[in-house]
């Protein structure tokens, strides 16, 4: 808004100064020598002459003329530096507005620098605070849930420690059966007890997580968001029902208050890392047996090629032979023709001769059809060959891809096992307990999810 007063107020300095000196050139220009025939130059000189005397009336008269137009011209001189003199200040005043408002505008926004820059440090700080409030109070149920399993780790130890020393004394006792089931009976209690203490102090820790506070816990990683209080109305609820359901099929209690907290196997990815390992074993499974086909298959393919390598043997020794004969039997039948050409034979032994040819001609038609009847079984046995030897290399092929897929369905299970591994190992940061319980299927009635069917079931 300022900026805007400022530059109208500049725009009218300048079109004063403009004017007066537009008025200026005016009062000396040729317009004015025209209309009043005085110059610049005569306005002075007659301005000089009306200070003198004794000059004639008319001259009179025209010194006081000139005298006025002199006056007019030094007045308005005099307006013209004095709007000069106005414009120049106003600009100058101009000017200093201008300055000063961008000063005050240079500290303004480094004003708002400034608070921007100290609204960020402590959004900041806000920020780490909240953070170290999390990691502290994961800390401290990681704690407590460490210590619940240490203790129940030692109540468990203590019970099977009696149990041991209880069953050594017995051997040597009176009615051993019965005092062993006596011992027996009071290291299930122990573990009972060992089990109710156990399951009262997660849920003390459990309760912490119906609380806001638990957002914390999902925040920091403890717990995953993704299993949190999922399929029930609390997480507390969640973690009671998993429990009741590790016991109910005679598991340790800490397995489902682990899976509740940390996820089951469904829920963590293990079941999906399992079946791929599954599948590819499978696929391993099948392809040696396919391999197996296929080279079976191919080695009685060899053995037919044998047989029928063996069979053109027979075939192409019996074509040579029929052709040896039929040879024969041109040669005969040639013969006998030139003997017909003999004119000193009787009609009896032309008749005769001619009898012979025409029973060689007989002869070597049906040595023509069994040779081709030959040929052809040759034919069919040497594309039989071609068919099988085309099946053997397509055999062979197939057994080369699957040999391929069977290494990469290994290498795929070294790293699917590795992912499990690591699945696994990331699935609960902060406890110690090692026992396999992050691979326990708790879903017992097969449907996929781990609820309250599981626990009758």
């Amino acid at each position: 808004m300022k900026n805007k007063q400022y530059n109208r107020l500049f725009d009218k300095s300048l079109k004063l100064v403009i004017a007066t000196i537009f008025s200026f050139s005016l009062i000396n220009s040729p317009i004015l020598f025209k209309l009043t025939d005085i110059s610049e130059f005569e306005s002075v000189a007659f301005a000089n002459q009306g200070k003198g005397k004794g000059n004639s009336g008319g001259n009179g008269n025209q010194g006081n003329n000139n005298s006025s137009s002199s006056k007019a011209s030094s007045e308005a001189s005099k307006e013209a530096e004095k709007a000069s003199k106005e414009a120049e200040k106003a600009a100058e005043k101009a000017s200093k507005e201008a300055e000063k408002a961008a000063e005050k505008a240079s500290k303004e926004a480094e004003k708002a620098a400034d608070n921007a820059s100290k609204e960020a440090e402590k959004s900041a700080k806000k920020a780490e605070k909240e953070a170290e409030k999390q990691i502290k109070f994961t800390k401290k149920v990681d704690k407590k849930i460490g210590k619940a399993f240490e203790k129940y780790a030692k109540d468990i130890s203590k019970a099977q420690d009696k149990y041991q020393k209880a069953a050594e004394k017995i051997v040597e006792a009176k009615n051993p059966d019965k005092k062993i089931q006596q011992v027996e009976d009071k290291l299930a209690n122990r573990i009972s007890d060992a089990d109710d203490k156990f399951i009262e102090d997660l849920n003390k820790v459990s309760k912490q997580l119906v609380k806001n506070e638990s957002v914390s816990l999902v925040n920091s990683g403890w717990v995953s968001d993704k299993v949190y209080s999922k399929d029930f109305v609390n997480h507390g609820q969640r973690v009671s029902t998993y429990v009741e359901i590790a016991k109910a099929q005679g598991l340790p209690a800490y397995v489902g208050a682990l899976q509740a907290n940390f996820g089951n196997p469904y829920e963590t990815g293990i079941v999906d890392l399992q079946n791929q390992i599954t599948d590819l074993n499978n696929q391993i499974i099948q392809n040696n047996e396919l391999i197996g086909t296929l080279n079976n298959q191919i080695n009685l393919n060899n053995q037919t090629i044998d047989g029928n390598l063996a069979t053109i043997t027979v075939l192409q020794t019996e074509t040579t032979t029929l052709n040896n004969q039929l040879t024969d039997l041109n040669n005969q039948i040639t013969d006998l023709n030139t003997q017909l050409n003999n004119t000193e034979l009787t009609e009896e032994e032309v008749a005769g001769i001619q009898e012979q040819i025409d029973a060689l001609n007989n002869n070597a038609t049906e040595l023509n059809a069994q040779i081709a009847t030959t040929e052809t079984q040759l034919n069919t046995v040497q594309g039989e060959i071609t068919t099988l030897e085309t099946e053997i290399a397509n055999s062979t092929n197939e057994i080369a891809n699957l040999e391929t897929d069977i290494v990469n369905a290994t290498n795929n299970i070294t790293t699917t096992e590795a992912e499990l591994t690591l699945t696994i190992e990331n699935v609960k940061p902060g406890v110690g307990v090692d026992s396999g319980w992050e691979t326990v299927n708790l879903d017992i009635n097969n449907d996929g999810v781990v609820n309250e069917a599981d626990i009758d079931a």
